[in-house]
């Protein structure tokens, strides 16, 4: 076994599991009303012959299919009512080498898959059951990433998935894997692709960067430390825009921990031409905490997180934090001084449960927008209603359009949640963190899903 000489695996096997990467690998999975859809790779005989055997879980025979034209694509109909679950597995024909078996459940889910996985599915059991951390960019070529990495609470949190649509998201496919990463986040500066992440929840955070359009990543450079122990603060984040303005490119992030209910707010920052994998570029603003602003200390709330770094209506750049159900922070960060403590400028009222969202402004209309789960006291919403908002000032907002609702499904178990979105033309585009058909909960989801909005301004 060689060492390490880059970030990216196709796929990532852990150690003792070696022979998993030269076995067939399902590396996507696309449920939908009637059947599904499965994607494979094969390191050990890329050009091997193949067959996909599927049945009802724990029942019956296998039923066997071949792959579609392509070689890498198994896509099953099935007559049994939706909401069904399926086991399935690629077995190589010449030595009988076997993928893991995966689990699907079939049903109508709204936008577009771009990939799945079942809450019992153990395929990726070393670092987590469920999907988390939308990251969405469009690349220069018209390609789309998307990225996601796999969690749950009690295990390492710490592998990253990227997909690629070459046809404006209409389909999907598996590009390549990050480890270790964790709330990763895509992003173009000098026409450059990097992913900003961290090592594992709270760990340190690291940058990476891809010159073949995320196919393969150089070894990530660290940032900050972090204390990489989930239950001592470190460093916390989410997939939040990065900023490029006043010279400077411009993130979010805290050093805190639920387990402490505790988190401060900085921002990070480097000069804009400056070498980005140079971790001698970067510096962190001084932490602020809720104990600096007396007036801002709600009670139950330990303080900001997933904060938006955005340059606002007057020129200057601003935090804008996920506080507190129904209301966001809004701190203050100077790039001429970008060692300085973030500076509290005042609580602003937006209709939303606690939840990420990005705020991206658009020249056009000269307006910020916001997608996020939108609040109702009846019927009973958690993140189950996504709305799209819009404000000239970031201090007030209104309602634009409700985009999926679902508020009369139970909010414990459907959710539609850490939206990122870009400009699109005259559209927007947006993955979702989606729980829905049978997810763990709300929280712990199963899909993530693409989304178009289209002619936003018209809805204006």
């Amino acid at each position: 076994m060689k060492a390490i000489t880059g970030w990216n695996f196709r796929p990532y096997s852990p150690m003792p599991q070696e022979e998993r990467s030269f076995s067939p690998y399902i590396c996507r999975l696309a449920p939908r009303e009637g059947g599904f859809t499965a994607d494979f790779i094969d390191n050990g005989a890329p050009d091997g012959r193949h067959v996909f055997y599927w049945r009802r879980r724990g029942e019956g025979e296998w039923n066997a299919v071949s792959p579609d034209h392509d070689k890498e694509i198994f896509t099953v109909s099935v007559d049994c009512d939706d909401l069904t679950d399926y086991e399935i597995f690629a077995e190589r024909l010449d030595d009988g080498k076997r993928s893991g078996i995966r689990l699907v459940r079939t049903g109508y889910v709204p936008g577009i898959v771009i990939n799945y996985l079942h809450p019992d599915d153990n395929e990726y059991a070393f670092s987590g059951h469920y999907l988390c951390s939308p990251s969405l960019l469009k690349l220069q070529s018209g390609k789309l990433l998307a990225s996601m990495d796999v969690f749950a609470g009690d295990l390492a949190q710490n592998l990253t998935l990227i997909y690629s649509s070459e046809d404006d998201g209409k389909t999907w496919r598996y590009l390549t894997e990050l480890f270790p990463c964790f709330w990763g986040k895509l992003f173009l500066s000098g026409g450059k692709l990097y992913m900003l992440g961290v090592s594992r929840e709270y760990g340190d955070l690291l940058i990476g960067r891809s010159d073949d359009e995320g196919k393969t990543w150089t070894v990530p450079t660290v940032l900050f430390r972090g204390s990489n122990f989930s239950p001592e603060n470190g460093l916390h984040r989410a997939p939040m825009p990065v900023c490029v303005s006043h010279g400077r490119v411009m993130t979010d992030v805290q050093y805190g921990s639920w387990a402490k209910f505790t988190f401060g707010d900085a921002v990070i920052s480097a000069p804009e031409h400056s070498d980005l994998l140079d971790a001698g570029n970067w510096v962190s603003s001084g932490f602020w905490f809720p104990d600096d602003a007396p007036e801002s200390k709600r009670k139950g709330v330990p303080g900001g997180i997933e904060g938006n770094v955005v340059v606002g209506p007057d020129g200057k750049v601003y935090d804008f934090l996920r506080y507190d159900n129904g209301v966001w922070l809004l701190l203050s960060f100077d790039p001429d001084e970008p060692e300085k403590k973030l500076k509290f400028e005042k609580l602003i009222n937006l209709p939303a449960t606690p939840s990420k969202t990005d705020i991206l402004y658009d020249e056009k209309t000269r307006l910020y927008f916001a997608i996020v789960s939108y609040q109702l006291d009846e019927p009973r919403t958690g993140r189950n209603l996504l709305s799209l908002m819009c404000s000239e000032n970031l201090g007030e907002w209104k309602l634009v359009r409700h985009l999926i609702d679902y508020r009369y499904e139970d909010p414990a178990k459907v959710a539609f949640q850490y939206i990122d979105f870009r400009f699109d033309g005259d559209d927007i585009i947006y993955s979702s963190r989606t729980a829905f058909n049978g997810a763990k909960n709300y929280h712990d989801n199963n899909f993530q899903t693409f989304h178009r909005i289209e002619n936003f301004c018209g809805l204006l």
